[in-house]
């Protein structure tokens, strides 16, 4: 029964990084807006099969931790509600139904291992695409190019290559600085992963992990007291402020450089539409994944005209308010803060460089989800990882609490 629980994870993981579905729907399909019928029979069954583990397994265990976890459920919630008020009720269930299977992936994936385990399954899928992708783009290039000489890989879109690659170089990177033991291997692995995502011309990808290998570099401020933390955090804020205000001075020159223009490859005018339809519905939203395939979402997908209709805000945030309104998105974000509250107590109590793991990847949620759009994404390994270290978080806590007892407990019978 184990061996079929993992592999039942393996297989779901590496399909939730989109890699290879292409293939199996057929070309032409991994984003079109009305579903992938065969993927989507996949993934029920693997959901399916994880809620008869947790139902038969780990029933008591579960209930405890989504008692104590409240906010993603809370969001899930909201996310089925919206059927309600959707234009598209039936796109709307289907995906929230969707939502709600990986969040229970994320469940099980958090109550089940610990942050190197999760880790080290995360870097399993992600290398395998590498090395994939690497094959694909060598010995396929009508499979693993784009018409441009952008690669793709086995992902069939160079942006989620490159959002891959990118999550890749991090784990890579985290699992070579935290043991000595495979240590080239996955050196050799973070420079795959890195030189993947330059080939995929994805300029977000590319920042990103620019920011993030910054962001370990100083990891070790996290040790620090708190004022001085403070004081850094300031400083630090600061520059970046005084960067950014240089890059918008300069960004024609810039942006032109590398191939983009000054309204960052269409979206400050996508943005600036999608605020206006939000406005006219800030509360409550369009209903789940329910705008683009309204007439308001056909309507900003022809004034923007880009070559391929618009799939998505280019904003997870935005994105979010697009669905289910203000009222979702603040749950959303309260659900945040408190996982970034755990996850800094986590990495500043723990030396341990795989206990920043979920500090780590909420600044790379965030940071990659002001150009992309990543929450509450159905079927995709990273809202799965940041479920999973929600969930960690919430039963690492109930354990240093139990340990704090008992040792208050034991500690009287010692001293007598």
């Amino acid at each position: 029964m184990k061996n079929l629980e993992q592999v039942m994870l393996f297989l779901l993981l590496m399909l939730s990084t989109g890699a290879g579905q292409s293939l199996i729907t057929g070309a032409g399909t991994a984003t079109s807006s009305e579903g992938q019928p065969v993927m989507q029979v996949i993934f029920g069954l693997l959901y399916l099969a994880l809620f008869f583990f947790l139902l038969m397994k780990f029933r008591k265990t579960a209930i405890s931790l989504i008692q104590r976890e409240r906010w993603t459920i809370v969001v899930c919630l909201w996310v089925l509600a919206s059927t309600i008020w959707s234009g598209d009720p039936s796109e709307t269930f289907r995906r929230a139904v969707a939502l709600v299977g990986t969040s229970m992936a994320g469940l099980y994936i958090g109550m089940r291992y610990d942050l190197k385990q999760q880790l080290k399954m995360i870097a399993l899928v992600v290398g395998l695409g590498a090395i994939a992708s690497l094959a694909a783009g060598l010995l396929f290039p009508g499979i693993g190019l784009t018409a441009d000489g952008s690669w793709q890989g086995i992902y069939f879109l160079k942006n989620a290559l490159g959002r891959m690659m990118a999550l890749g170089s991090i784990c890579f990177a985290l699992l070579a600085l935290s043991e000595r033991r495979h240590r080239l291997i996955r050196i050799g692995m973070l420079l795959l992963c890195c030189v993947l995502m330059l080939l995929s011309k994805s300029a977000t990808a590319v920042v990103v992990t620019f920011l993030m290998f910054v962001a370990l570099f100083f990891r070790r401020a996290l040790y620090l007291r708190i004022r001085p933390l403070i004081g850094l955090a300031a400083v630090i804020g600061a520059v970046g402020a005084s960067v950014g205000f240089w890059f918008v001075e300069n960004s024609d020159r810039l942006l032109h450089a590398v191939g983009r223009n000054s309204s960052l490859t269409g979206r400050i005018p996508l943005w600036q539409l999608v605020f206006g339809e939000i406005s006219a519905r800030p509360i409550q939203g369009y209903g789940f994944a329910a705008f683009w395939n309204s007439w308001e979402g056909e309507r900003v997908s022809e004034t923007v005209n880009w070559e391929v209709s618009v799939p998505h805000a280019h904003n997870g945030f935005l994105e979010v308010w697009l669905g289910i309104g203000i009222v979702g998105l603040v749950l959303l974000l309260i659900g945040m803060w408190r996982i970034f509250r755990s996850s800094l107590h986590t990495a500043r109590t723990h030396r341990e460089i795989d206990q920043s793991w979920p500090l780590v990847l909420l600044i790379f949620t965030v940071l990659y989800n002001l150009t992309e759009s990543s929450l509450l994404s159905t079927n995709s390994l990273l809202w799965m990882a940041y479920v999973a270290n929600s969930f960690w978080l919430v039963r690492s806590a109930e354990e240093e609490k139990r340990a704090l007892v008992f040792d208050e407990v034991a500690e009287p019978a010692y001293s007598s």
